[in-house]
């Protein structure tokens, strides 16, 4: 039975898991290496890939359309386009000038995210992994890198998030956080109308506030602040676009947008573009998307593939549905009405019985002691849990009734809470008692981290030899 107890001898992965657990819990240095990498990443030679890539042969000129007063007709709502302008009108139509600001609101993502699950959870090792998962992602490190808007639905999304946690933890400032909050949802709807979405995560916020600590917003903040002010905002927000486009009224541009979306392929044998991708494969990453390809001298290629990180993909899936497995088992138990704990302790009462077989008591008794452990703050973490899953179905599930051509980029709004389930688990297994649990968590990080430096080539277009790019081509769906 000394296999399964913990060992007083450190290992050299032991001594690694106290190391990230110090960093989880120092955030001085601990953000501070999430931010160097984050911007490290995001930053270098950005200007270096090509001067036009993917979906950036529309958005930089739809900015530049902006700035010179020239008409446009855009699938989305402009708010993205006016923050490229600002770059553009800093450091000129180049490559750098139209794409540092999408850089820059990327490398801040997980910093924001960081301080929301902080904010939310005072569980700095959740925030801290969460926080690294989202810098160890190759979309949005892609995504990050050239001038295009989806980074901003997140950015935004992920602001209103942390606003509402402070409006409701900070009384005396509520009016104020809850006006922040609703201009941050108007923002994230104003990139591209997907950002509702995250309308589920601030209902579940207030739920678990008002199950816990009992604050909650009253009848004036939520209909002004997350009603008046969001939709406000985002008509406002159409006014620059109308005096340039003066032909089309409001109306009259959303039903001309609605139905562009609505057609887009619709009565095709053929899908329109060779990376469509259908909702549900997402999660596996089956179909990442190429957005430039270029041989070089030598043997040598230059690409950039807007792919996730792989294995912090499939894990994530692995933790979603661990997650929805403990609230699945949260119902159940509370159906039979019996107390969690109890029947944990039944659990290790029956595995420590002298009967019970000694090798099958290696496996289970460290099982059954995180469960107990996990019981043990059982009222948090269903919160905790239930945001997680909420989140995620929010902005992943409702791509099922989509009709036209979808890409991987739609998922990544719903990634990041995906990957919020994984660090949620990974910060359970490393609060555990027991070495080897904590180790295994510690595992799980080091193989997303060693994945990201393995595909960072194709993330930000390193060239590489043409021999070696078939090694990082696992599935024949990726080329």
């Amino acid at each position: 039975m000394s296999n399964w107890r913990e060992q007083k001898i450190m290992t050299p992965f032991a001594r690694f898991t106290d190391r990230l657990i110090w960093l989880s819990e120092h955030p001085v240095f601990g953000v501070m290496a999430i931010a160097l990498v984050a911007f490290g990443t995001r930053f270098w030679n950005i200007d270096g890939t090509a001067d036009i890539v993917f979906d950036e042969v529309y958005y930089p000129k739809f900015a530049q359309n902006y700035l010179r007063g020239e008409t446009l007709f855009d699938a989305h709502p402009p708010l993205a386009k006016y923050i490229i302008a600002l770059g553009i009108q800093f450091l000129g139509y180049a490559p750098l000038g139209y794409r540092w600001m999408t850089a820059l609101a990327g490398s801040l993502l997980p910093l924001i995210t960081y301080e929301f699950v902080w904010q939310l959870s005072d569980r700095r090792s959740w925030a801290w992994l969460t926080g690294w998962f989202i810098v160890m992602d190759g979309l949005l490190l892609v995504e990050s890198r050239f001038g295009l808007i989806n980074i901003y639905i997140l950015l935004f999304g992920m602001l209103s998030q942390l606003c509402m946690v402070l409006a409701l933890k900070r009384s005396r400032q509520r009016w104020f956080w809850t006006i922040i909050t609703g201009l941050m949802l108007g923002a994230s709807i104003s990139v591209k109308w997907t950002g509702l979405a995250y309308i589920i995560g601030l209902v579940a916020i207030a739920g678990y506030a008002w199950s816990r600590y009992r604050q909650t917003l009253n009848a004036a903040q939520i209909v002004i602040g997350l009603i008046i002010v969001p939709i406000a905002f985002y008509f406002v927000q159409w006014i620059p676009h109308l005096m340039i486009n003066p032909e089309r009224d409001i109306w009259e541009l959303h039903r001309q947008i609605i139905g562009f979306h609505q057609n887009l392929g619709v009565g095709k044998t053929e899908p329109i573009h060779p990376y469509c991708s259908p909702w549900w494969s997402w999660v596996l990453l089956i179909r990442p998307i190429a957005y430039f390809f270029e041989t070089r001298p030598n043997s040598m290629v230059e690409f950039v593939h807007a792919m996730g990180n792989p294995l912090l993909y499939w894990l994530s899936a692995i933790a979603l549905l661990i997650c929805l497995g403990l609230l699945l088992g949260k119902l159940i138990v509370s159906r039979l009405r019996f107390p969690p704990r109890l029947l944990a302790k039944l659990g290790i009462n029956l595995i420590t019985h002298p009967k019970f077989s000694t090798n099958l008591l290696r496996h289970v008794h460290p099982l059954v002691v995180l469960l107990t452990e996990i019981y043990t703050q059982w009222r948090s973490l269903f919160w905790f849990i239930l945001y997680a899953i909420a989140s995620f179905a929010a902005h992943w599930l409702p791509w099922s009734l989509s009709r036209r051509c979808i890409f991987l980029y739609h998922y990544m709004p719903a990634s990041v809470f995906a990957f919020a389930a994984l660090a949620l688990i990974v910060s359970q297994l490393w609060q555990s008692s027991m070495a080897n649990v904590r180790a295994i968590g510690s595992g799980i990080f080091a193989t997303v981290a060693i994945a990201f430096l393995f595909w960072l080539p194709i993330y930000i277009g390193l060239p590489i030899s043409s021999g070696y790019l078939p090694m990082l081509m696992w599935l024949r769906s990726w080329i």
